[in-house]
């Protein structure tokens, strides 16, 4: 037998954490992978043996924070820049970049704890959070806690669950479906009274 082949052989656990961890690295800053589906294939390869429980827990959950803190981080060093420029003064007025701070002054660790659960809001959420100057420390125990529930949790059920992985996986898509059409009702909802609130106040002048 090659070398080469007795080598693979050997070392693919390795190769397979190195791939969980880059998905979920590449996830964090925006790849169109859910982050379920690659927690609950986790659990799933436990299931079957090919992998160990505590190795693949500390690569997920790595992989997930470090990726979290590496869009968070773009967003603290670019976002202002981006969002000050010149051209994009007519959508990031000076008022609205108040507003946007002042309600992550308020409601950021909600906002950061809650899209962790919802994979179309948590990019943009964590990179907002860089951007609008949340602390890196707040960020990181906010991000941390909700991780320690979600990775844990993903990876039990793949395990759990290994034999109907496929019924499991379609459940969390039709989840995390209703999860982001939710939200988008409760954006679209906000932003209505908002304009409601604003046309009223500008009748009254």
């Amino acid at each position: 037998m090659p070398d080469s082949v007795i080598f693979l052989i050997n070392y693919s656990e390795h190769f397979i954490y190195a791939g969980l961890f880059l998905i979920l690295f590449l996830c964090g800053l925006g790849l169109p992978i859910p982050e379920e589906i690659t927690l609950l294939a986790g659990g799933f390869l436990i299931y079957q043996g090919i992998i160990r429980f505590y190795p693949t827990l500390a690569t997920l959950f790595a992989g997930v924070i470090t990726g979290d803190m590496a869009m968070y981080s773009i967003g603290r060093k670019w976002g202002q820049g981006i969002i000050t420029h010149r051209h994009m003064r007519k959508i990031f007025s000076e008022s609205r970049l108040e507003r946007a701070k002042q309600f992550f002054r308020d409601h950021g660790s909600k906002t950061i704890f809650i899209a962790r659960f919802i994979s179309g809001f948590r990019v943009a959420a964590f990179l907002a959070a860089g951007t609008m100057g949340m602390k890196p420390g707040k960020f990181l125990f906010l991000d941390t806690l909700a991780a320690l529930i979600m990775v844990p949790l993903l990876i039990l059920l793949g395990y759990f669950f290994g034999a109907n992985i496929g019924w499991l996986t379609e459940l969390f898509t039709r989840i995390d479906f209703l999860l982001k059409a939710g939200a988008v009702l409760g954006i679209v909802a906000a932003l209505a009274y908002f304009l409601w609130k604003r046309k009223k106040s500008a009748a009254r002048q």
